[in-house]
């Protein structure tokens, strides 16, 4: 990265001084340190950005009108935040010439007198240059610029025009875009004129509700717009017209996402529009611009892509984010969890009314494991967390997204349905418009429910770690006891607390009837004593899931075959599912094997869960085929989820080679339900016939789908076969450039896994650094480091030396770590 240097001796000195009071510049730094809540002397109150697109050289051109009021009396100067971009002129609030030095990613201004405690001060920069970050263009297979959009979270919003880049600072906004005559824009607020330039069209945006700099925003380009309408409030929905056809499959349930989040939280959508555009090259799933979502348009899929999966939880987390995260915004990255994890909850709260319990308690369940597998060893840290080399390093290790959900899910159960949602509503009115912190969050749910949550919000969110429990239970007829045996065995490292106070549902089935009892735990073993007429048909620790744990719980197989049968929880007939697979590996009883087998068999057959049907699938896949197979093949064909039939494909796979699974292959295939089927089943098809399997696959390399999704599939499958003379077809994908980028990043990764210290592949991954594609760049970067190649070193330092970009720099340094074993 570059930066601008303006030498005016006489005021480096105040300036200097300046800098180094209020910077949040975030230089490239391999040690993490602590990071105070960043404050001003002066509060910014509106930003007016007159911008001119230059795609033909990847430039912009700029003027920024910034307003803001002086929080005390004897401001001289103000520091704006700018990377990578070339100030030319800066006036006052009168047109005069103002004195200014650009230098580390700042600008900063010298007003030319003192300001009074109040007053207002207007600063206009005339700028300039070629974005390195912050504004990406976009280009075609032709090289041409045909699309264009900002990305400003975390500290990228500077790359593209003067600021004060950081969370806690709102202001409203204005933006004036000149562009090409045949693009249009989308932006934040209103479009308030548009009209005809000499060499192209302008579009004028404004927006009245104040917000942080990184949700300032535009899309332009060659789009496809449709128009709809939700309770008054006009919807939009933008993406290159040759998605025109899918659009309506992905933004379908934005109506019903805002009206159920408008009463979820109690406050309806507040802003005069919402719009949601899908770009090429998008870095990320989305990005909640404030009431201009920016989505990736590999979102967009037919009707085979959505059987496997819809965009409609994207649209929801986004959505929900124009709430948490754009109307209360965190105070600080420290903070972001109460941005990203509600943004998550929310989700699954939207999942909940629209499908059903028992899709939103088989979706947390699958949120809490992403959250404890990623919350371990080095990555664990509490959710609030002030340490960190730069801010987007806080949104890894699965506290901020999942790991806040869990434990909003497990506050729901604390204060029940009615002090949870008062809380939350509480939340929202007493903190729109404003920057937040997780005190403020406490003080609502504590108002709205007359508890105190101090220990809670101590252990969930200032300390680290969840709780890891050994649950027994054992039946004493002689008392009419059931002894339940808790203990904690999480180890007291990093953090995480020796003992959880925690509360928690256990559930006794006797006979016809269910006792549901909530305990207290708050020792690192314990023993309860709980009174039962006759010995229970099971016992279920935490029913229904509420807490963040990893659980292990001593089961009889009579106990599992119950629960896989009788228990009104998803997550527990799929826990029985888990374990009857894992006990008919080791039982030797013919009558209990014969048991175990026909539950799971049930549930596949019967079970009307999705999830509990994957699991019975996963378990009998690891029978022997002459047990499995007929099962599995029934799924394969007939289950109503694409997920289902894929993973009964893949279960056959693991059988070997078979002409009859073969034929079945070829059947399911042609049939095409989903393309995530199509590619499962050219795996089962590799499995049962190799020998055939090579030439099949090339033949259907242009097969179209979806972003070359069936070509990506396909090539991960080549790549299993053991074969060597498929590394050749895999490095002839990987070298063309007009192969879609989805295949070309799954044959890089197939590289990296399979042709270690082969120097034709580095220099291929080398190309690779040199697209435009994002995702390109990244699979090269994550396998020359894979391929355990020392002599990518020095390019990769090079690459790391010139990224403005936070997560490329973290993935170019794991690849550097891998090196450097």
């Amino acid at each position: 990265m570059r930066f601008s240097h303006i030498t005016l001796p006489s005021l480096c000195g105040l300036l200097l001084a300046v800098a180094c009071q209020s910077s949040d510049f975030v230089p490239k730094s391999t040690i993490a340190r602590e990071h105070l809540a960043r404050s001003l002397p002066v509060d910014a109150e509106h930003y007016f950005l007159d911008l001119k697109l230059l795609p033909e050289r990847r430039a912009i051109e700029g003027r920024a009108r910034v307003r803001f009021v002086a929080r005390e009396a004897g401001v001289t100067s103000v520091t704006l935040d700018l990377e990578g971009l070339t100030v030319s002129a800066v006036r006052g609030s009168d047109g005069e010439q103002l004195v200014f030095v650009q230098r580390a990613g700042q600008v900063i201004c010298s007003l030319g007198r003192e300001l009074d405690e109040g007053e207002a001060f207007t600063v206009e920069l005339d700028y300039g240059g070629k974005p390195v970050k912050g504004l990406w263009f976009v280009e075609n297979s032709e090289g041409e610029v045909y699309q264009v959009f900002t990305q400003g979270e975390c500290l990228d919003s500077r790359g593209w025009f003067p600021c004060f880049d950081f969370p806690a600072e709102r202001a409203t906004s204005e933006l004036r875009v000149e562009l090409p005559r045949h693009w249009i824009s989308v932006a934040a607020g209103s479009r308030i004129d548009s009209g005809e330039t000499p060499d192209g069209r302008f579009e004028h945006w404004r927006m009245n509700t104040p917000h942080p700099a990184y949700l300032t925003t535009l899309c332009a380009g060659e789009l496809h717009a449709i128009e709809g309408e939700w309770d008054g409030i006009p919807l939009s929905f933008y993406a290159d017209e040759s998605y025109a056809e899918w659009m309506p499959f992905s933004f379908e349930e934005t109506d019903e996402i805002l009206a159920f989040l408008s009463h979820a939280t109690g406050r309806r959508y507040p802003y005069p529009k919402y719009a949601q555009a899908c770009v090429a090259n998008f870095p990320f799933g989305g990005m909640e611009n404030i009431s201009a979502t920016t989505l990736t348009e590999t979102t967009l899929s037919d009707s085979l892509g959505q059987r496997d999966r819809d965009s409609h939880g994207l649209v929801a987390h986004e959505a929900a984010h124009q709430w948490f995260g754009d109307l209360l915004t965190c105070a600080d990255w420290s903070h972001i969890w109460l941005n990203e994890g509600f943004a998550t909850y929310f989700t699954q709260l939207y999942f909940e009314e629209s499908r059903g319990l028992d899709e939103f308690r088989a979706r947390m369940r699958d949120t809490q494991s992403s959250y404890t597998e990623a919350d371990r060893g080095q990555n664990r840290r509490p959710t609030v967390h002030a340490i960190y080399r730069d801010p987007f390093d806080l949104f890894f290790g699965g506290q901020t997204y999942a790991g806040g959900a869990c434990r909003l899910h497990y506050l729901r159960f604390i204060l029940g349905d009615e002090g949870f949602f008062a809380g939350i509503r509480r939340y929202v009115a007493d903190n729109e418009g404003r920057a937040v912190v997780t005190a403020d969050l406490r003080r609502a749910m504590e108002t709205a429910s007359g508890r105190d949550l101090t220990t809670f919000f101590e252990q969930w969110f200032y300390q680290a770690g969840y709780p890891e429990l050994n649950v027994d239970w054992s039946w004493d007829a002689a008392r009419k006891l059931v002894l339940l045996e808790v203990e904690q065995v999480q180890e007291p490292k990093r953090g995480t607390p020796r003992v959880f106070d925690l509360e928690v549902d256990v559930e006794l089935r006797l006979g016809k009837t269910r006792q549901v009892l909530r305990l207290v735990l708050d020792e690192r073993s314990e023993e309860f004593e709980i009174a039962a007429a006759s010995a229970p048909t099971w016992v279920r620790f935490d029913k229904h899931g509420w807490l963040p744990a990893r659980t292990a719980s001593r089961k009889s197989g009579t106990e599992w075959v119950a629960i896989a049968a009788e228990d009104d929880d998803v997550n527990g007939r799929r826990d029985a599912a888990h374990a009857l697979g894992r006990m008919l590996l080791a039982v030797e009883d013919s009558e209990s094997r014969r048991l175990y087998l026909s539950s799971l068999v049930s549930r596949l057959r019967d079970d009307s869960q999705p999830a509990v049907r994957r699991a019975a699938v996963e378990a009998l896949a690891k029978m022997p085929a002459a047990v499995a197979a007929p099962h599995l093949e029934q799924a394969a064909r007939k289950d109503e989820n694409a997920g289902v039939r894929a993973a009964a494909l893949r279960g056959m796979a693991g059988f070997g080679a078979s002409p009859e699974r073969a034929a079945l292959a070829h059947e399911v295939y042609a049939e095409g339900y989903s393309w995530d089927v199509k590619i499962a089943a050219a795996g089962l098809l590799a499995a049962a016939s190799p020998k055939t399997a090579r030439k099949w696959l090339l033949e259907r390399f242009d097969e179209p789908s979806p972003h070359g999704r069936l070509m990506a599939g396909l090539v991960r499958v080549l790549s299993g076969l053991e074969s060597e003379i498929v590394i050749a077809d895999v490095k002839t994908v990987l070298a063309d450039s007009g192969a879609p980028d989805s295949a070309r990043e799954a044959a890089a990764d197939a590289l990296g896994r399979r042709a270690r210290y082969d120097r034709e592949v580095r220099d291929l991954l080398f190309a690779l650094l040199d697209e435009n594609s994002h995702r390109l760049r990244q699979s090269a970067i994550k396998n020359l480091g894979r391929l355990r190649d020392t002599s990518a070193i020095p390019r990769l330092r090079r690459e790391l030396a010139q990224s403005a970009h936070s997560p490329e720099r973290r993935n170019i340094e794991k690849a550097l770590k891998q090196l450097d074993r």
